[in-house]
């Protein structure tokens, strides 16, 4: 069950509701985050060597790069939370460049 925007606007390659950012971007609406990396993967392909997102003229030879693109402008959810400070972030990327931050802020301590 996805949700529903009034719009009627519907992603053919997800299935779900799409939604306009306020960039103009077609945003997909996700309700589960289990969904989030089916839904990625069929907004990217691969073509003459790079990787292109569907949505917009975006491209790179690096997967991840496209990747981390749609996530932050094409696909909206509730967010990623992180477990040591309860912040919300809205991509894995930038959860990911937070969390890594601790290990300096916070190193180890060994007895």
């Amino acid at each position: 069950e996805g949700y529903d925007d009034g719009s009627g606007m519907i992603d053919p390659n997800t299935g779900m509701p799409i939604a306009a950012g306020a960039d103009g971007n077609k945003v997909t609406v996700l309700d589960d985050l289990n969904d989030l990396d089916a839904t990625i993967d069929a907004m990217t392909s691969q073509r003459n060597g790079s990787w292109h997102c569907l949505h917009c003229e975006y491209h790179s030879t690096i997967k991840s790069r496209v990747r981390n693109h749609v996530e932050a402008r094409h696909v909206s959810h509730a967010g990623l939370v992180c477990e040591h400070c309860n912040k919300v972030f809205k991509t894995r990327h930038s959860l990911r460049t937070h969390v890594s931050s601790y290990k300096y802020l916070h190193p180890p301590v060994f007895s």
